[in-house]
């Protein structure tokens, strides 16, 4: 069934109440990416790590738990997302361990070299032109960094069918892999669960400088 238009909207920018109630289901809905996706960042403790469009915060919150000494941004430009993490991190905010702002991948209030790591979750879909976004990370990342992007692919046509196009724009696996090449960050590993109309992919890319090696596939979860 497609998506209403209207709810579409608010995945890609949530605000009001109905906002509010979109971040409560995209935490439960999405958990299980989010964790697949810090397993592949590799994060470690005293890493610093930014988590661009970072929503409800809950994946902000589970990686304060569990790497207590890393520092842990998040960015994300809806303001009822902001509210809605700053609450779900209000103990690590305080200790200093966690720092939200309100922010656009598209322009990252950050100096170059900033981020060890870096996760973007279900966010590529609304980034116009994503090659802005992808470049701002590229910027941020130390020459060691590492980043992970997960996303629904554009080759699972259920997916697809799902959206509306006027919203969402899905990418093929292939074009994010040679996309983030292009902004000068080498594909390590590609990892998929292939399920017809809930297909996830985590590319898993480094700074050039640091890794020159081609990227390998991880068979399905």
């Amino acid at each position: 069934m497609r998506k209403p238009l209207f709810i579409a909207r608010q995945g890609k920018h949530p605000h009001g109440l109905l906002g509010r109630l979109v971040a409560h289901i995209m935490a439960r809905e999405t958990s299980a990416e989010n964790k697949r996706a810090i397993e592949l960042l590799g994060a470690r403790d005293n890493d610093d790590i930014l988590d661009a469009g970072s929503g409800h915060g809950a994946t902000i919150a589970h990686l304060a738990r569990l790497l207590p000494q890393a520092h842990i941004t998040g960015v994300d430009n809806s303001a009822v997302m902001m509210q809605v993490a700053r609450r779900a991190n209000r103990s690590f905010i305080r200790n200093g361990q966690v720092t939200l702002e309100q922010a656009g991948s598209e322009d990252l209030p950050f100096a170059d070299n900033t981020f060890d790591k870096i996760l973007s979750v279900h966010t590529l879909y609304f980034w116009d032109p994503i090659e802005t976004h992808l470049a701002e990370f590229s910027r941020v990342l130390n020459a060691s960094g590492r980043i992970v992007l997960g996303f629904r692919p554009a080759e699972d046509a259920a997916v697809v069918a799902k959206f509306p196009a006027s919203v969402y724009r899905f990418r093929t696996t292939d074009e994010v892999t040679n996309l983030l090449e292009s902004a000068g960050l080498s594909v390590r590993e590609v990892a998929r669960n292939d399920q017809a109309g809930q297909s996830m992919v985590w590319v898993v890319a480094e700074n050039s400088a640091s890794n020159c090696r081609r990227p390998a596939s991880t068979a399905a979860l």
